[in-house]
């Protein structure tokens, strides 16, 4: 226990919190390096020795959300993304921001920047769904089995994305070329991914 949760506990007010909500400042010290909310409920512990009702309840909230996203990823099946991830190294070597589309999936290459510099982020209907970040899986597990069929054959679901819209996987333009029709990918796009 550090200093200052010691010094918090001797206080009246300190001691009942601790004792009516075991590890809760706890449990939100854990998170304080990436979470700013889970930082201003333990600094306003530190001010006032104790947390409003309504913040308790977003505690145990958030601490609840986090515990469930950490056990479904520790859950995730171990997939080979590494044709996905090969795809779109290929691809950025030509596009700053390469997408690739298969059915309501839209996978996108994170900018350089940032904390996912180099991710793949991927969207479901325009909605957040995870993220392949060092090979891994982070995210939805819903969506693994697209991931899957994308991973395991980029060509075949660029070309029956492109069959089945009339659209480039990659690119999102109509496939206009009877050629590129045929094939149901255009043919600049199958090159700057390598497919």
């Amino acid at each position: 226990m550090d200093i200052l949760l010691a010094e918090k506990i001797q206080n009246p007010k300190g001691v009942q919190f601790e004792n009516e909500n075991p590890g809760l400042i706890g449990a939100l010290k854990e998170v304080t390096s990436w979470n700013s909310f889970a930082e201003s409920l333990v600094q306003q512990f530190y001010k006032r020795g104790t947390l409003s009702e309504k913040q308790t309840f977003a505690a145990v909230a958030m601490l609840a959300k986090i515990k469930a996203k950490k056990a479904n990823r520790d859950e995730a099946p171990e997939i080979d993304l590494s044709n996905i991830i090969a795809m779109f190294s290929k691809a950025h070597e030509a596009i700053k921001t390469p997408k690739f589309r298969y059915d309501d999936l839209v996978i996108s290459r994170a900018p350089d920047t940032g904390v996912n510099a180099g991710a793949l982020y991927v969207k479901v209907t325009g909605e957040y769904a995870g993220k392949v970040k060092e090979g891994k899986w982070f995210g939805s597990q819903n969506i693994l089995p697209k991931l899957q069929e994308i991973a395991s054959n980029p060509l075949e679901s660029a070309v029956a994305y492109g069959r089945k819209t009339g659209n480039c996987a990659c690119c999102g333009r109509d496939l206009t070329r009877h050629d590129s029709i045929e094939r149901g990918i255009g043919p600049i796009c199958a090159e700057r991914f390598g497919l």
